[in-house]
């Protein structure tokens, strides 16, 4: 909960003074504060290289490596090509963030490596991490730069002159299991027969949806070189049937006949003139009545803030378009295209996205 102004006013000028500090840590609570304090200070400062470790064990594949059963740490320095002493390093790195554990000579994944190995498609995410980590390099140049032509932005470069399709669509394929296991935790699907989702890749999220709605039509769209990976699939028989339409969601006519519109992380991807283009171009395609519902890391939510409004407004800084919102700044732009009736749906974990819906008029 925020605290009132005078009352942050109060303890910032209790924390500032150098007697109260003194005064407090002679205490054994205050002691214990302060340390704790100052080690998540020093976290922050140190993430980066807590970073780099985790970048390190998932290029240099230690996690497949040690596996279930784990390995001698003679086997690991050989795998990776390391000198003993340097793989030691890496390990007893990983080991104080969780990620290893060293027991009987041997070396196990840890609680978070463990969680790791168990889902591959994080350290999909976190190789191609690479580039962001590259753009941070210079956080001020980054945020006095008004539109960044970095590592990131080329890598996500989404329009129909550049950037590999097929790379990033896999990329986002691999991550959307989460995703879609928290929207279809939250939403009900079955008050629907026509689905369109936008924006939605290869076709991940429908599968999901089609797997536990079969009755539900579904339907993309997305850019055309995009909607052609789902038709080139190859092997289709099995998974619920996607019509695929190609063309630019902003400009270009979206299929009618939806009574349910998604937003799949696409919004936060976009910046306000290209959200509003999109709500009214989907606001054109529906009648009265259909729902559009949006599922992504919202901004100013509890349990979420550090993820929507430290790492990915930084991250879209250095893609040079986007940002997270909060349900009202999304809702202001809706209202704006013809949709109200913001409602929120509780999800999970809404550390990995946030589900609202919005009705057109």
């Amino acid at each position: 909960m925020a605290l009132p102004e005078f009352l942050i006013r109060l303890r910032n000028r209790l924390l500032t003074d150098p007697r109260f500090i003194s005064a407090v840590q002679k205490l054994p609570v205050g002691r214990s504060i302060a340390r704790r304090k100052s080690q998540q200070l020093f976290d922050i400062v140190a993430g980066f290289t807590y970073s780099q470790i985790l970048s390190a064990c998932v290029s240099l594949k230690v996690f497949e490596r040690v596996g279930r059963e784990g390995t001698s740490l003679a086997e690991l320095t050989r795998a990776t090509g390391l000198t003993t002493d340097r793989c030691l390093m890496l390990v007893k790195g990983a080991e104080a963030l969780g990620l290893l554990q060293r027991a009987g000579g041997t070396v196990h994944l840890g609680e978070m490596g463990a969680a790791l190995f168990a889902q591959p498609w994080i350290m999909r995410l976190i190789e191609h991490h690479e580039h962001f980590y590259r753009d941070l390099s210079d956080p001020v140049a980054l945020l006095k730069t008004p539109k960044p032509a970095g590592d990131l932005q080329r890598y996500w470069a989404y329009d129909d002159s550049g950037g590999d399709k097929a790379r990033y669509s896999a990329l986002m394929a691999a991550s959307q299991r989460a995703v879609s296991e928290q929207v279809l935790a939250a939403y009900d699907f079955s008050r629907h027969s026509r689905m369109l989702d936008v924006g939605g890749g290869a076709g991940a999220f429908l599968r999901a949806v089609g797997a536990q709605y079969p009755k539900l039509a579904l339907n993309l769209f997305d850019l055309p070189a995009v909607a052609a990976l789902v038709t080139r699939s190859p092997d289709t028989s099995s998974l619920p049937l996607i019509q695929a339409h190609g063309g630019d969601f902003r400009s270009d006519s979206l299929p009618a006949g939806m009574d349910l519109v998604t937003l799949i992380r696409v919004v936060h991807d976009h910046d306000d003139d290209a959200v509003l283009a999109l709500f009214r171009n989907i606001r054109r395609a529906v009648e009265p009545g259909t729902t559009l519902l949006i599922a992504e890391p919202l901004s100013g939510q509890s349990g979420s803030g550090k993820v929507a409004d430290a790492y990915f407004n930084f991250y879209f800084t250095a893609m040079a378009q986007g940002r997270t919102r909060t349900p009202a700044e999304i809702a202001q732009i809706a209202a704006q295209s013809g949709f109200g009736a913001l409602r929120q749906w509780d999800t999970p974990n809404p550390l990995i996205a946030g589900v609202l819906t919005l009705l057109a008029h």
